[in-house]
């Protein structure tokens, strides 16, 4: 009896075991089961938010790019279809579009491929004529036939809208670069909108073929879709991301995600059997050794924290090695910092570094040697590292690195040794071209714990050394932070001061040498605030000639001089020629010559009482398009006054190919003429002009010595406040009529 006993407990006892194992079992299957779902729903939204960065980055890049084009077509003004098409023929080229057209109010388009079509009904048309950038749902390409996604963005002139601006994009395009394998080819990727209509469909043999509706699709698939297509709806509806199982002869998991373009929902699918293999890989070994349960716990344990820890693993590789170069990627160099930042370390200091120009590389030698030259980059500032330094890779050329240092010098001296090591690399045995790094410095202060506050000093510094053109590197101080915000402030204000009329003509008088009688003028722009405040020419003329904006003035400048000659002829005063300055920034459009001729055609003005001043720096510039330019003037009766001679560029050899008549010395050539050697370069700048027959305007001249000095060897007119200084137009009206 008591045998039986312990038989029945040894078996209830089992028995209890059993079910106990069996329960533990079912209770560890189904939370391990969840848990890898987990992981799986983790990895396509992932997948999903890499594949939602491409599209956006090359639908916002390219609308971005056609904005821009359309500012640059509207700063044109009155500007014919064939000139802006011709521009538009170039841009093209350059991005993914595969024609560009423009068109007025009348809807009436003219293309890059020389076609006229009426678009006056397209809903791009119309959202762009209402002031909106807008993106088309796929279209059907009216003259290739072909299926294309439309980019428009209006085109204005002040407050009025002139036309737009529109790029075909092939759909097909945005199918190729979502066609990157993803899951070992397994996977695969839709674009929807939110009433399941296809924008983008998939070329992977296991996808809907031909697809027009994704819930018609997935009906027609398997008759367990009805159900899932209410969950999707819903999704859809709530324009949250999510995942259902849809099956289409296998089960596959949908994560739908938003696309923040239009209504647009991008669907990334993968079969349910190739992301559950591990689980089930897993569970099936866990019911076959479950007579033994805790060994199974404990290896399945282990397996799920492996599995974890290498996902965990590729994910931080994703976020944090950068693929090309095998270093740091920018999130990883932020994190860097930070732990850096919490330790109390020595001296630091970020520098921010690329090449100059390195776009040129590509395109003289290709991306895969652009893609050399970045590993070297890479390579040489990880060389140059040491311990508690690191370096990272932003974008593109664009590096950071962090240093310690005891003295700032020390950083300096590092920056340089870097320089030379980068430009030892040599890309080609046949062309000689040398890399230019260049470099931000910012040395940080107790208490400094914003990443991005500091990375944005050291791009501060880079940009100002990226702008001098000159030294290898900057370092930041809070005069640069000043003058830049100062920039951005005059450049937010320059366009609506020209609206308000804030800028006015000055005019600095010229001097016959001889008779010290008024023998010119040159005219000057002036920023005068409505508050009666001036605003320095040293500071917005840059700006202006940074943005392109110069042209504008420059335009302004001489519609105005014509305007004030014409008035004093009519007033028959005894008007002397007056030059109007030509910034450099028009050689990118010398169809300036035509609209100043119609300006000088219209005012009435004999044209030798408007004269042409320019740089002879710009020539170094575009030499043969400045030749053309001064060429073309000169035929049509323009004077041209070369400005600022012997500021650096000067050859006097030079003088022979260019047709100037007039030659101005600058200041520092004036300065000088005290000096023995100073005064001798004068004396043979100006026996060559004559030679030449160029005539001599000497600028700066402030003192009773450099005027006679000037005018015993020759010189023809003097300009400078030795005379007089810039005056407004009424002062400078009365000093015509005193003739002194």
């Amino acid at each position: 009896m008591v045998r039986k006993r312990k038989s029945i407990f040894k078996v209830g006892y089992i028995v209890v075991l059993l079910i106990i194992s069996v329960i533990a079992l079912v209770w560890y299957s189904y939370v391990l089961k969840n848990e890898l779902r987990g992981l799986v729903r983790n990895t396509l939204k992932e997948v999903s938010n890499q594949n939602i960065l491409v599209v956006q980055k090359e639908i916002e890049g390219d609308l971005s790019a056609l904005v821009e084009i359309s500012e640059r077509v509207a700063s044109m003004g009155e500007t014919g279809e064939e000139e802006i098409l011709d521009i538009l023929r170039g841009i093209e080229e350059r991005y993914s579009f595969s024609r560009m057209g423009f068109c007025r109010e009348d809807g009436i388009a003219h293309t890059t491929d020389g076609d006229v079509v009426d678009i006056s009904d397209r809903e791009y048309f119309i959202n762009s004529m209402e002031g909106r950038n807008y993106v088309s749902d796929p279209i059907i390409d009216a003259i290739s036939g072909e299926e294309v996604i439309v980019f428009s963005a209006p085109v204005k002139s002040g407050d009025s809208i002139i036309g737009i601006l529109y790029a075909t994009y092939q759909v097909e395009s945005l199918r190729e670069m979502l066609a990157v394998s993803s899951f070992e080819g397994e996977g695969y990727t839709y674009i929807i909108e939110r009433d399941g209509d296809k924008v983008v469909d998939s070329t992977h043999p296991t996808s809907f073929q031909n697809m027009t509706n994704i819930f018609t699709s997935m009906k027609d698939a398997d008759g367990r879709n009805y159900q899932v297509v209410t969950e999707l709806q819903r999704l859809l509806g709530s324009g949250e991301p999510g995942y259902v199982i849809f099956y289409n002869k296998v089960g596959k998991y949908m994560y739908v995600t938003p696309l923040g373009i239009n209504d647009w929902f991008l669907i990334d699918v993968v079969p349910v059997d190739f992301m559950e293999n591990t689980s089930n890989y897993i569970i099936h070994r866990t019911y076959f050794v479950c007579g033994i349960l805790a060994i199974v716990c404990a290896v399945i344990a282990i397996a799920i924290l492996r599995e974890e820890r290498r996902k965990k693993q590729k994910m931080q590789d994703l976020l944090y090695v950068d693929e090309l170069t095998g270093g740091n990627t920018l999130a990883k160099f932020k994190k860097e910092v930070e732990r850096r930042l919490q330790i109390h370390y020595k001296k630091l200091a970020v520098v921010v570094m690329d090449l100059d120009d390195f776009k040129l590389v590509n395109e003289l030698f290709g991306f895969e040697e652009g893609n050399r030259v970045l590993r070297h980059l890479s390579k040489t500032l990880q060389d140059n590292c040491m311990e508690g330094e690191c370096v990272g890779r932003s974008m593109a050329d664009r590096f950071l690195m962090l240093l310690c240092y005891d003295e700032e010098k020390e950083v300096k001296q590092r920056i340089l040794k870097i320089a030379e090591e980068i430009q030892e690399l040599r890309l080609s045995q046949t062309m000689e071209y040398i890399l230019h790094p260049v470099f931000g410095i910012y040395y940080m202060i107790t208490g400094d714990d914003d990443i991005e506050e500091i990375l944005d000093c050291a791009s501060l510094a880079h940009n100002m050394a990226k702008q001098a053109k000159s030294g290898v590197y900057k370092v930041y101080t809070n005069e640069i932070k000043e003058k830049e915000l100062q920039k951005k402030q005059l450049s937010d204000q320059i366009e609506y001061a020209y609206q308000n009329h804030e800028f006015v003509v000055y005019y600095q008088p010229k001097y016959d040498s001889r008779t010290k009688k008024l023998a010119g003028a040159e005219a000057l722009v002036r920023w005068r605030r409505s508050d009666g405040q001036m605003v320095s020419p040293g500071l917005f003329v840059p700006l202006a000639e940074e943005s392109g904006f110069v042209c504008k003035l420059d335009e302004y400048v001489f519609r105005e001089v014509c305007q004030a000659q014409k008035r004093w002829l009519d007033q028959g005063l005894e008007v002397v020629p007056i030059s109007v300055n030509l910034s450099r920034r028009h050689l990118d459009n010398p169809e300036f010559i035509r609209e100043y001729k119609a300006i000088l055609d219209a005012s009435g003005v004999p044209i030798e009482y408007i004269q042409l001043e320019i740089t002879e720096s710009a020539m170094f510039e575009k030499k043969d398009e400045f030749l053309q330019i001064m060429e073309e003037l000169h035929n049509l009766g323009f004077m041209i006054l070369m400005d600022d001679f012997g500021t650096g560029y000067s050859s006097l050899m030079m003088l022979k190919s260019i047709p100037i008549d007039v030659m101005k010395l600058d200041k520092s050539f004036v300065d000088d003429y005290d000096d023995e050697r100073g005064e001798q370069i004068i004396r043979c700048v100006m026996r060559m002009a004559q030679d030449l027959r160029i005539a001599i305007t000497a600028e700066g001249v402030e003192t009773e010595e450099q005027y006679k000095f000037l005018t015993s060897i020759g010189c023809d007119t003097i300009q400078g406040y030795y005379f007089a200084r810039p005056m407004p137009e009424e002062e400078y009206e009365m000093r015509m009529n005193n003739k002194i």
